[in-house]
């Protein structure tokens, strides 16, 4: 654990004066961007194994970073789950290691909204600042971000995904997150540890939390149905209209 703390101690120590908002970033993308549309399709053991309220998650190391898939449920209607990928300006509060985000600028177009956003990441004293541009598809039901090249950053290359369906009759979602992260130069596996699991490895378990907590803090448990055929959550809960009282019983000979 020292020697790990010693390596990160020195490695973000370049990055010291890497982040430069007034120059553009020294290239315009190493990897290749997400689409807004549906995510990969899961193996049918893949899918059985998320029915079961497990997580699929993997991370598959590249030359200087790594890829990462998790694919998971969150007992929260997508409206609930889309406000908390959506409220960048939380994030700080939302997900640990993620000491301050700032939005700089963006717009609407296409019924995509885009969102210019700048990201500091607090690691042991040091900071690591990056700026990236993040879309949201709301018919997709998928968002995607990047790197903003106009501006460098201290990172080398970032590109994520998000897409979020609706389960059980809108009562819960299904949320795929994908992203990909290159650092700049050469990093030992426990500085890319390390990073990784602030950037990368921590959507599975801030998005279930935060929405459980909005769903509590608005009060949006489960509506007593009264006997009515409902689904969905409370303000999203749907219910059948009540059913029909019995006919009164005919008269007496």
């Amino acid at each position: 654990m020292r020697v790990a703390s010693v390596l990160l101690l020195a490695v973000l120590a370049s990055f010291s004066a890497a982040d430069d908002p007034s120059k553009p970033h020294d290239h315009q993308g190493k990897l290749d961007k997400f689409k807004l549309g549906p995510p990969p399709a899961l193996s049918s053991s893949e899918r059985a194994a998320v029915d079961a309220g497990k997580t699929v998650s993997k991370t598959v190391p590249v030359e200087g970073g790594a890829r990462a898939l998790a694919v998971f449920d969150v007992a929260a209607p997508p409206a609930v789950v889309w406000a908390c990928i959506n409220d960048l300006p939380a994030y700080p509060r939302m997900v640990p290691g993620v000491h301050a985000t700032k939005v700089y600028g963006g717009g609407t177009r296409g019924g995509v909204k885009t969102t210019l956003v700048t990201w500091t990441l607090k690691l042991l004293g040091y900071s690591v600042t990056y700026h990236l541009e993040f879309q949201h598809s709301p018919s997709a039901s998928a968002a995607a971000f990047a790197l903003d090249y106009s501006r460098n950053s201290d990172i080398d290359d970032t590109v994520g995904y998000w897409h979020v369906a609706p389960r059980n009759g809108g009562s819960s979602s299904r949320v795929t997150y994908s992203a990909a992260l290159l650092l700049k130069g050469w990093f030992p596996k426990p500085v890319v540890d390390f990073l990784l699991s602030t950037t990368l490895g921590r959507a599975t378990q801030w998005v279930a939390t935060e929405a459980a907590t909005r769903l509590r803090k608005e009060g949006t448990s489960a509506a007593p149905s009264h006997g009515r055929r409902c689904t969905g959550v409370w303000p999203f809960r749907r219910c059948a209209p009540p059913p029909a009282p019995p006919p009164p019983p005919p008269p007496p000979p």
